[in-house]
């Protein structure tokens, strides 16, 4: 069974769910248009907040979320898989990278179900659900990186594991850049803070991308047995 259709919708159905929402809510006037990678006139959550965007954001990203727990739960049967073929029985990484993974995923479904919702309850499992989802993904994907480049799986080049590497330190050093840039000037800070939110969810996203180029390179092929 080919599954690689799974890694690619896992890269870009939450982009192309963000990029359609943010177009539908500033084609009603419910947020300013611009270019908010750069502009930063607008958050993520504020185009999916009100009607109909927000019919568009959870229909979209609900089932986004679906997907991102079947793509961590199929790099975890590969890479055991091949762990296993090379006898390695220390396979803590890859549980790991499946826990944190659907947890995130699960962090997504928390911030989607509430959005646009008052109150602070709801507020703060909104900060929750983003936590996990944008922390324990980036630390799923590092732990997929590990393993990838410690199994050296034959086919994958090294230029796509290259790339993930530096996502992952780009994303790093980004999240770093906020939390000193908050510390210094918490006023000017907040004047790009969207701008962040937006360049930082595309490099994640990106880290799919680059997962299902290394899928497609090795070539596998998921075999349900009796």
């Amino acid at each position: 069974m080919n599954v690689r259709i799974v890694a690619l919708l896992a890269a870009l159905l939450p982009f192309v769910a963000v990029q359609l929402t943010y177009v539908l809510a500033a084609s009603h006037g419910l947020v300013d248009w611009c270019f908010p990678y750069i502009d930063s006139c607008t958050s993520i959550s504020a185009t999916g907040r009100k009607p109909p965007a927000s019919y568009l954001f959870r229909a979209t990203m609900l089932p986004a979320a679906v997907v991102l727990m079947a793509y961590w739960w199929l790099n975890y049967s590969w890479l055991g898989h091949l762990q296993r073929q090379r006898g390695n029985s220390r396979q803590w990484a890859n549980r790991w990278m499946l826990v944190l993974g659907i947890v995130a995923c699960i962090g997504l479904i928390l911030y989607v179900t509430v959005l646009g919702e008052r109150g602070d309850a709801w507020r703060t499992q909104r900060r929750v659900g983003t936590i996990l989802f944008f922390s324990f993904t980036f630390l799923s994907q590092l732990l997929m990186l590990a393993q990838l480049a410690s199994l050296r799986v034959p086919g994958v080049s090294r230029w796509p594991l290259t790339a993930m590497r530096t996502v992952l330190l780009t994303l790093l050093l980004l999240g770093l850049l906020t939390v000193v840039l908050d510390a210094w000037d918490e006023r000017w800070y907040e004047s790009v803070e969207d701008a962040f939110e937006w360049v930082l969810s595309l490099l994640l996203q990106g880290n799919f991308l680059l997962g299902y180029i290394v899928w497609r390179q090795a070539g596998w092929r998921l075999e349900l047995k009796e």
